[in-house]
């Protein structure tokens, strides 16, 4: 007994022009409704602008004009309320957006502070007493971890710009720009007004006015 061969191919790949002609009505009918609900919605829109402002015409003109100003007043002292609380909200979470940067840079910016001035008492001990280099990589490590975290752009930018010229000025540029991070790090502790180059550099060098004027 012979069996019969079924076909199992799909109407579209039997009849691929009417499956076009089909797709495309029943795009077009989509269309047409889209189109009619879009113009349907556009009329009461415009239906209720126009009975809107009739009423409020007729409201105007049947009221007294005492009540149309308390209206009005009362309406823009409720709007005003609004905008203010939105406002006051806005402000609110960029103060506290800030106090929680600030505190969360603390850390590293104070890190920061006591590697200057422990390199800089350094300077002053016998080899013995001073720093091993592991040690002094170490806190410059701790530092970065921290600055690469909550450091701001700009005292990141400065970081890298002393460390890339470290290796290839000569102290006294460097000396310029490690105070520039320093100066960064004050900012945005909230420290806006900027010190004259040199200032911060003699806490901790007596002749800093030499070596600058030097330059």
């Amino acid at each position: 007994m012979k069996k019969t061969s079924t076909n199992n191919n799909s109407f579209s790949e039997k009849h691929p022009v009417a499956n076009f002609v089909l797709g495309c009505f029943i795009l077009f009918s989509l269309l047409i409704a889209i189109s009619s609900l879009l113009f349907l919605f556009l009329s009461l829109i415009g239906k209720g602008l126009n009975q809107g402002a009739i009423f409020l015409k007729h409201f105007v003109s049947t009221t007294d004009k005492v009540i149309i100003v308390a209206m009005i007043t009362g309406s823009v002292s409720i709007i005003g309320v609004v905008i203010s609380s939105i406002i006051a909200k806005i402000i609110e979470y960029r103060y506290n957006v800030k106090k929680y940067m600030y505190d969360k840079r603390e850390l590293p910016y104070e890190q920061f502070i006591n590697m200057i001035y422990t390199i800089m008492e350094d300077t002053k001990k016998p080899n013995s007493l001073k720093m091993s280099e592991s040690e002094m990589l170490k806190q410059v490590s701790e530092f970065s971890k921290g600055l690469t975290l909550w450091g701001s752009n700009r005292v990141v930018k400065k970081w890298l710009k002393y460390r890339k010229a470290s290796q290839t000025q000569p102290s006294s540029e460097n000396l310029i720009l490690l105070e520039d991070i320093i100066y960064e790090i004050r900012r945005d502790v909230g420290q806006r007004k900027r010190l004259k180059k040199g200032d911060m550099l003699s806490f901790f060098i007596n002749d800093i006015e030499t070596i600058i004027n030097s330059k």
